[in-house]
């Protein structure tokens, strides 16, 4: 399973910021009092390409009917986070720039469409829900409708906060002296926390030593092809042959020979790079393969 992250790339404040949080406002074309279902994003970047926070499966991928426009082009997602259904629903996206269809298993970081101002909209950006349950279901009072950005931060706090559950201590560890547990003590420690960001920077899971009579299944080496080979056919998930080594030494991941998950995001982080490339699905075609050089 891939890790939730926001449905932009970059940082929240600083790639894209909110314009409008979930809450009873003043509806930007009616200009009447009613509650906003969702929150609101803006980038500066274009084309800025909406990814899917979680993994899910497409419930829903066209452009509204609604009287006035709607949502314009929208796509809305089932999840199922901690054992709970969830839907998202991405609104106002470009013509023509929806990448996903009904009935489609999705997976984090898989681009949905290029943010835009179709529908009842005023200007380019991207309106964003959350809802408790299998079905997407308007509500004029938010009823179980939950703000987006605070849940899917504190999710992927929370992902990072699990990750060091495999962290095991050893005789080679700095040691800390004994504390005197008064405010001096704990105004010292708070700015150390801080320093260092332990808190954003969950170490590594660390697994444990296999026991002495089963030993390691040790890694078989992967030849890389010492020049590009030629492409023969579409290299994707479960791609198994001596193109995907040498895409993998490209991308600066893991050369297993293999094309699998790390490889897939890599791929796609690799062709976001490429305005020509219209759609970073994770699948090297000639194209693709013509910018790995």
């Amino acid at each position: 399973m891939a890790k939730a992250q926001y449905p932009i790339d970059g940082k929240l404040g600083k790639d894209f910021k909110a314009t409008s949080l979930m809450g009873m406002r003043i509806h930007p074309v009616q200009k009447t009092k009613k509650h906003h279902n969702g929150t609101d994003i803006w980038s500066k970047h274009e084309p800025c390409w909406i990814e899917a926070p979680y993994d899910g499966k497409v419930l829903e991928a066209k452009k509204s009917t609604s009287p006035g426009g709607g949502f314009g082009n929208y796509v809305i997602l089932l999840h199922k986070i901690d054992g709970k259904h969830y839907t998202t629903l991405y609104a106002h996206m470009q013509d023509g720039s929806l990448k996903v269809k009904k009935g489609q298993n999705i997976t984090a970081g898989m681009p949905l469409g290029k943010m835009g101002t179709t529908g009842m909209s005023t200007g380019k950006h991207l309106h964003w829900e959350l809802r408790l349950g299998k079905v997407h279901t308007w509500d004029a009072m938010g009823k179980n409708y939950i703000e987006p950005i605070a849940f899917f931060k504190a999710l992927i706090a929370k992902e990072a906060a699990i990750a060091t559950a495999g962290v095991v201590a050893t005789d080679d560890d700095p040691v800390a002296p004994a504390p005197e547990h008064n405010e001096a003590q704990a105004e010292k420690v708070e700015a150390e926390r801080v320093a260092a960001k332990v808190v954003a920077k969950a170490p590594a899971p660390v697994a444990p030593t296999p026991k002495a009579e089963v030993p390691p299944t040790p890694k078989v080496a992967v030849a890389v092809p010492a020049t590009k080979p030629a492409l023969k056919g579409e290299l994707k998930l479960g791609s198994k042959n001596g193109s995907v080594a040498y895409l993998q030494s490209k991308l600066g991941v893991e050369v297993t020979g293999v094309f699998d998950r790390p490889t897939h995001v890599a791929t796609i982080n690799f062709q976001k790079k490429f305005k020509d490339i219209t759609l970073p699905d994770g699948i090297v075609g000639p194209l693709t393969w013509s910018k790995l050089g």
